[in-house]
């Protein structure tokens, strides 16, 4: 039998419908929710914008029309205080969970930041943990005006995007309780602030392009500035990667590709307090490109080997692409590497020494550079250039 007119039509809307919203659920599913952890607190404070209000779940359902909540842990206990309130407190149990979200596109404020989506409060190891909860490309928004200049090119923000994509796929439910930091743990996000118009374009124009080797998600790590040649994974981390060979960088106009610190003995004495200050210091291996991974120190009260990543954190220094020297070095070594070195006496120091370090670049050195990028893109390269150089033989497609 065949159908009416009316009923065509029906079936007409029916594929309409299915054709149009297939393709959004497709994308929906290609837009995962990020969990990142945001805080690790004693006490928080939450609040709307202005007239709005916030939305709390896992409280008492006496509250409404919030504006604000306060939180504090002391004693084993958990409190809150609604609307600034102070002096009314409500206790919680110690397996509670609070969820606030709220309608209003200018977020919700923690601390001196707003943030999209939702924020879960929960109690663990005696913290209160604050994790937000939201779309990756809205966090990928985020973190590409956090951790690049935001008037860098559009194709170096674009190459940002897609490999700050890649980085947060990879860690995608690894965790039980959040996906990613907000610090340079893992990426740096901060919250609605570090958005811009041209940074949202540089996301949305890489919307679900992530980088592969082997048909496998990369480890995308990248940093500010190499100081003129990429490090190969192997001298920074335990193992080498084929896609994280050393390259040539082109980051020459960083703002952090020489650099120069000094340490007055008082500060080295404070920092190497074990050894009793330096009297002479040593790089005693190095990698291809340059970064120190071995180093001797030699103190009135002793003598001792680390790594350079070790004296980097100690000294809080750029990189671990430099050299050192006292304005009183009496050892020449010619820049030999003597593994059975004995130092000989040392005469005294005087007290006015320093410590002259000279460096380059910032960061471990592995993966994409920042500063390199800029460069690239600025001579007309694409991101997908950009991509191919800095990570060796991956393939650039939709996950």
């Amino acid at each position: 039998m065949s159908a009416s007119p009316k009923s065509n039509l029906g079936l007409a809307i029916i594929f309409v419908a299915i054709f149009v919203i297939s393709p959004l659920e497709v994308i929906a599913a290609k837009n995962p929710i990020m969990r990142v952890l945001i805080g690790n607190e004693n006490k928080a404070r939450f609040r709307a914008d202005n007239l709005e209000y916030i939305f709390v779940k896992g409280l008492s359902s006496n509250h409404s029309r919030i504006k604000s909540i306060d939180l504090i842990y002391r004693d084993s206990n958990v409190k809150y205080s609604i609307n600034n309130n102070l002096n009314k407190w409500f206790e919680l149990p110690n397996d509670f969970n609070i969820i606030i979200k709220n309608s209003d596109k200018r977020g919700i404020w923690f601390k001196n930041r707003r943030y999209a989506g939702e924020l879960r409060i929960s109690l663990n190891d005696k913290k209160l943990n604050i994790i937000n909860h939201l779309k990756l490309e809205k966090y990928l928004k985020s973190v590409v005006g956090s951790e690049m200049p935001k008037e860098f090119p559009l194709a170096a923000l674009q190459a940002q995007a897609i490999a700050a994509r890649t980085y947060a796929l990879k860690l995608l439910d690894k965790k039980k309780l959040f996906d990613v930091h907000s610090t340079q743990a893992s990426q740096v996000y901060l919250g609605l602030e570090s958005e811009t118009a041209k940074i949202n374009r540089a996301v949305r124009s890489t919307s679900s392009l992530a980088l592969f080797y082997k048909n496998e998600l990369i480890d995308a790590v990248f940093h500010s500035s190499s100081g003129g040649r990429t490090e190969n994974s192997g001298q920074v981390w335990k193992y080498q990667l084929p896609y994280l060979k050393s390259v040539i960088d082109y980051d020459q106009n960083s703002t952090k590709y020489k650099w120069t610190n000094k340490f007055t003995s008082a500060e080295m004495e404070k920092i190497f307090s074990d050894i009793g200050g330096v009297n002479s210091i040593q790089i005693i291996d190095k990698s291809n490109t340059g970064r120190v991974l071995k180093i001797r120190l030699h103190g009135t009260n002793g003598n001792k080997i680390i790594s350079g990543k070790e004296l980097r954190e100690r000294l809080q220094l750029l990189s671990t692409k430099f050299e050192v020297d006292l304005n009183f070095n009496p050892i020449n070594l010619d820049n030999k590497i003597v593994e059975d070195f004995t130092p000989q006496l040392l005469p005294s120091i005087p007290a006015n020494y320093f410590l002259l370090v000279e460096g380059y670049g910032a960061g471990h050195g592995v993966g994409m550079s920042q500063w390199g990028a800029k460069s690239m893109a600025e001579r007309g390269s694409s991101f997908r250039e950009i991509l191919k150089h800095y990570y060796t033989g991956v393939q650039i497609k939709t996950y």
